[in-house]
């Protein structure tokens, strides 16, 4: 996942502080392991292959032993659940990217108030939240940012969820927005919140 590569912190955090030193706005970059649980997804899957289970024991034409059967039947549901709740690629496979976006969008417009960017004095904060599981990356810009680039802009920015230098191209690419639409004033540009990427597992 990106957020584990070793890099990731310092790249994150120099590219921050090269964008914002040509842009009044401040970037907070937020990555997640997941943006959603997806527990009803491993609990089906888990019932499924449970199911499974149970339908061969009561139609299998070997004896098989009721105490057994249920048994057997409980520990396959246990086991698949655990294992497709902690596998990400298990749980893209079985969930749909409408599903995927929704969670992202959701965490990412959680995140924003969590970590207060919209606190700057000019409204100008930008969330790039990017999640790990999704392979997606939500941005959102407060009510300042709102006013002076058009929604378009970052609809059309490009992001790679997956490797380190993609999202830094993606970061550059904000930060060339940033710059062109609301360009640093000479003498007057506090940084409002540390640079520093925030990781939540």
């Amino acid at each position: 996942m990106i957020h584990l590569d070793e890099r990731f912190l310092d790249a994150v955090e120099a590219a921050v502080g090269e964008a914002e030193h040509h842009t009044d706005a401040e970037i907070v970059v937020v990555a997640a392991g997941r943006s959603g649980s997806y527990r009803d997804v491993a609990i089906s899957a888990g019932a499924a292959a449970a199911g499974a289970v149970l339908l061969v024991g009561l139609f299998s034409p070997w004896h098989v032993s009721e105490g057994w059967l249920v048994a057997e039947t409980a520990l396959m549901l246990a086991a698949v659940s655990w294992v497709t709740h902690r596998w990400p690629r298990a749980l893209r496979l079985l969930t749909s990217a409408a599903r995927r976006h929704k969670q992202v969008a959701e965490a990412a417009s959680a995140t924003f108030h969590d970590e207060q960017v919209h606190a700057t004095r000019g409204r100008t904060g930008l969330l790039i939240y990017i999640s790990a599981l999704e392979d997606d990356v939500a941005v959102l810009s407060d009510h300042g940012l709102d006013a002076k680039v058009p929604q378009a802009k970052w609809n059309d920015l490009t992001w790679d969820a997956r490797k380190l230098d993609g999202f830094l191209e993606g970061l550059s690419a904000a930060g060339a927005v940033l710059a062109e639409h609301l360009p640093a004033k000479a003498g007057d540009n506090p940084d409002e919140i540390p640079n520093r990427p925030r990781v939540r597992t």
